[in-house]
């Protein structure tokens, strides 16, 4: 204990409850980091100029499913959710694996288990990170987060190192393991639920809790009020309705639509340059299964090792507003490099560097958001940002490759163009940072002024 407090931060009340926190974000990483690299090969099987389909495919099954996710959400209690939807998300990569094995060369198996995995990820990572920032409050957030994030990039990390090994032995029924990983996560999360006052149960005990919200919280005991379920009002209506309720909000929708559509944009490129540089391999699914999974090894050291010594260092110095701007600078430094070398190496750069700061700073800080806000921000308009606006954005990128790809843009062409749009993320970036720094000053007023 005395390690944790003093290496990373942390005070002794966090490390019981932080322990199977971070211990579930390894868990489930290492579940996805396992059949990502098999989306992306089955994907590329297609031929690169269909991919774009897989996104539309992504957007379809949103629609479809986010209803059901918002039925889970207004009717289970909020201790309920994330188990309710793991075990469907588990029983569907079980499917994937009878049918692997019934029908191993289906295209249109393929052809489906990407659209899956691209919609399983955004509803299983937002889930996560929901409860997570319901267990956690705001105070314990600044310290806790990147150690959490470190945590699930060790499952990123093992997931990775060990995928090829897998994959060779096991092929797509690699998905069982997967399904192993998440059963186990819903155990941790579980557990971590039984650890210490969680931080929706301290809502209304709180001295930021404003008057009139108090049924958005549980009893004045202090207990949740578990048959109400977490959310009142969870349709997808009324999250696109809250994204757009307040000036913060709408710079963080601005920002998820013009990261997904970069991030898409970027995939498609390093798509094309694999499916390029693995077109004469006698087995190009194998060897591109190993090249992802090689990319996210080294992904994942490098993020591990800022994750647990940099992140909370980065945050104090730069604040909210300079560490949301590190991964629009990270991809145009990227897009530089492709640009004046291009090449799967260049490319490879610009989506690992990305990936990097991504993880080891940006994501960590932009989860970390939602610890300040109402429940019903984190359980209704989340979910519909990181998932239908999320695949909006893709979808967006997936149309511009197709329509780039129609004219004959050449790649140094489509580079230039990815790197003015992402001057234009740094702006909403940096304007994004400051609200929430905004925002984080107005809602510790308050309490500053009882202590007075």
């Amino acid at each position: 204990m005395a390690f944790l407090v003093n290496t990373f931060g942390v005070e002794e009340s966090d490390v019981p409850g932080l322990t199977f926190s971070a211990s579930a974000g390894a868990t489930v990483l290492c579940a996805y980091y396992l059949i990502q690299p098999l989306s992306d090969t089955l994907a590329l099987a297609m031929g690169v100029e269909y991919t774009p389909l897989v996104t539309v495919g992504n957007l379809f099954m949103i629609i479809f499913v986010n209803p059901l996710f918002a039925h889970v959400a207004k009717t289970r209690p909020v201790p309920e959710v994330l188990p309710t939807l793991y075990r469907v998300l588990m029983a569907c990569l079980a499917g994937f694996a009878v049918l692997f094995i019934a029908f191993p060369e289906a295209k249109q198996l393929s052809f489906s288990f990407s659209v899956y995995v691209g919609t399983f990820s955004l509803f299983l990572m937002t889930s996560f990170w929901g409860r997570m920032a319901s267990l956690h409050t705001k105070v314990e957030v600044k310290r806790i987060y990147g150690v959490i994030s470190a945590g699930a990039q060790v499952g990123q990390l093992i997931g990775s190192i060990f995928a090829p090994a897998l994959y060779a032995l096991m092929s797509n029924t690699i998905v069982l393991v997967s399904v192993v990983l998440l059963e186990a996560t819903v155990h941790l999360v579980t557990l971590r639920g039984r650890v210490g006052t969680p931080a929706e149960a301290q809502v209304v005990t709180s001295p930021e809790t404003k008057p009139g919200n108090e049924d958005t919280g549980p009893s004045k005991t202090g207990e949740v009020d578990a048959p109400k379920g977490c959310c009142a009002d969870s349709s997808a209506l009324r999250g696109l309705t809250m994204l757009m309720s307040t000036p913060f909000l709408r710079a963080l929708s601005c920002h998820t639509l013009l990261i997904t559509f970069i991030t898409s944009a970027v995939w498609y490129e390093r798509a094309d340059a694999v499916a390029a540089a693995f077109s004469d391999d006698p087995n190009p699914q194998a060897s591109e299964y190993t090249f992802f999974a090689r990319l996210n090894t080294v992904v994942g050291i490098l993020t591990l090792a800022l994750q647990l010594f940099a992140f909370a260092r980065v945050l104090k110095l730069l604040g909210f507003h300079g560490t949301l701007l590190a991964e629009p600078v990270a991809i145009m430094v990227g897009l530089v490099v492709a640009i004046v070398q291009p090449g799967l190496l260049s490319i490879a750069f610009l989506d690992g560097f990305r990936k990097v700061v991504h993880y080891a700073f940006v994501k960590p800080t932009k989860e970390g958001l939602y610890a300040s806000m109402s429940k019903e921000v984190t359980f209704i308009a989340k979910p519909v940002l990181d998932t239908l606006v999320y695949r909006t954005g893709s979808l967006l990128g997936a149309g511009y490759f197709t329509v780039v790809l129609a004219i004959g843009a050449t790649p140094v062409q489509r580079r230039i163009f990815l790197f003015f749009l992402t001057v234009v993320w740094a702006i909403n970036s940096y304007v994004l940072g400051k609200l929430a720094e905004q925002q984080q000053k107005e809602v510790s007023a308050p309490k500053k002024t009882e202590l007075l």
